[in-house]
């Protein structure tokens, strides 16, 4: 096999543009793919699960507000016609990570890395990789206690494979996952109930983010249970769960989405040093074993695509001599949920904020576009330190992921409260809550 001077194992977000971003900085490089380019994030994450919800919140708008704005008839949806909708997504976004690969001329091995003596091989050929180094970028997996390792339990993979929509369907954890998935399931007239172990959804979101996205999935009729776990289940015609609080639940699926957990190249986790079944890296993503390196979800930090898709391109950009940065403190971070989550930066927790720091939270119940849209739940709340310098933002609403960069970008370049508010924001939009907020902490809010 040819000698390369990297080789990047795992085709996903943070592998694909590590490799891409190598190549064109001269690099003679290989990718390594068992299975489909695009990772977990193409096809069975981030990809399938927005086609499906786009899918399912279109037919949902419709059944429930469309009298509101003249819209009469009834409505129904296909399942299968919404899978090939899915597929598509799937496809499109899969070959078109492969398209750009080979128009930058990485090569591409397919096959299954492993480490033995301290080099790595092709599973299926024996082929020893040859590179002066390696970049780890093998992802993770949905986690599955051994509980729930029962004949009939869901992932959120096997969500894409359901032939139709459950009657009924339990779903165990409150993260991200569990949120988007038990909107999913709602929009399709499942009756859905959520499990949470801590005493709110979206534990790592806002305190406000967790409260106004509980009161939107109890008016869609989802039954919420928090600080409650599953005990026990039984299987037959249908599951049952016994719950913490005394409850049992009875429900014709169970989906569990309690997080994910890293996938590391076999053998590898034997000779290289780990934390919690996570690559352990130094601040340059290079493992205790020179010249291997881990980025994305095998580290076992923030397990987010775009986030795996900077640390790739960080890597790149060191292994071919150029200075990079990646500022952890303003990452974004979105939920698909009815209404969206956005946020970025600094949030406030139960306990509420330091000293020194303030927020304001703007209803969008005050925004003219949310009015037009019918979509008046949400909000836009800002966070500032002593110095009025925004250091945090979240915004819970309608097509809240496409304004959110306003936001990263006021994180991480330091931008002060004066920066939002002399901006002119155009109007009617939702960014302007933005804005709205703003106001609201220089103590002029003008719109409440």
């Amino acid at each position: 096999m040819e000698n390369f001077e990297v080789v990047v194992i795992g085709g996903g977000p943070g592998g694909s543009d590590c490799a891409i971003r190598l190549a064109q900085r001269g690099k003679r490089v290989a990718i390594v793919e068992k299975e489909h380019f695009g990772g977990t994030c193409t096809n069975v994450g981030c990809i399938p699960t927005k086609a499906l919800l786009s899918a399912s919140e279109l037919y949902a708008r419709v059944r429930e507000k469309g009298k509101r704005f003249g819209i009469t008839g009834e409505v129904s949806y296909d399942l299968k016609t919404m899978l090939k909708h899915m597929e598509r997504s799937v496809l499109m976004s899969r070959k078109g990570t492969e398209t750009l690969l080979k128009k930058y001329n990485v090569t591409i091995i397919r096959g299954t890395a492993l480490y033995n003596e301290r080099s790595f091989f092709i599973k299926e050929t024996g082929e020893q990789l040859k590179a002066e180094k390696f970049v780890i970028a093998t992802g993770s997996r949905p986690k599955i206690p051994s509980p729930f390792r029962v004949e009939g339990i869901w992932s959120s993979d096997d969500v894409f494979n359901m032939e139709e929509v459950p009657d009924s369907i339990t779903i165990v954890g409150g993260g991200v996952i569990g949120v988007e998935m038990a909107t999913l399931f709602s929009n399709l007239g499942s009756s859905v109930t959520l499990i949470e172990l801590m005493d709110r959804l979206l534990p790592t979101e806002d305190v406000d983010v967790s409260k106004a996205i509980e009161r939107a999935l109890s008016r869609r009729k989802v039954r919420v249970v928090l600080s409650t776990a599953v005990e026990r289940l039984e299987s037959g015609e249908k599951f049952k769960l016994f719950l913490s609080n005394g409850e049992e639940v009875l429900s014709e699926r169970v989906l569990v989405s309690i997080g994910r957990e890293p996938v590391i190249p076999e053998g590898l986790e034997k000779a290289v040093k780990t934390e919690r079944g996570a690559v352990v890296t130094n601040e340059n993503f290079e493992s205790s074993l020179p010249g291997i390196y881990a980025i994305g979800d095998v580290r076992g930090k923030v397990m987010l695509a775009h986030v795996a898709s900077a640390e790739g391109v960080y890597v790149a950009e060191k292994l071919s001599g150029y200075e990079s940065h990646i500022d952890f403190e303003a990452f974004p971070s979105v939920v698909y949920s009815s209404p969206e989550v956005a946020s970025v930066g600094k949030k406030e927790d139960e306990k509420g904020l330091e000293e020194g720091f303030r927020s304001f939270l703007f209803p969008l119940s005050a925004n003219g576009r949310a009015n037009t849209m019918g979509e008046r739940d949400g909000f836009a709340k800002l966070i500032t330190n002593d110095k009025g310098i925004i250091v945090g933002g979240s915004l819970v609403g309608a097509h809240v992921s496409e304004t959110l960069m306003e936001l990263v970008l006021a994180v991480k370049h330091g931008l002060s409260i004066q920066d939002l508010t002399e901006a002119i924001h155009p109007h009617p939009t939702i960014a302007e809550s933005i804005r709205d907020a703003a106001e609201g902490l220089e103590g002029k809010p003008l719109h409440i």
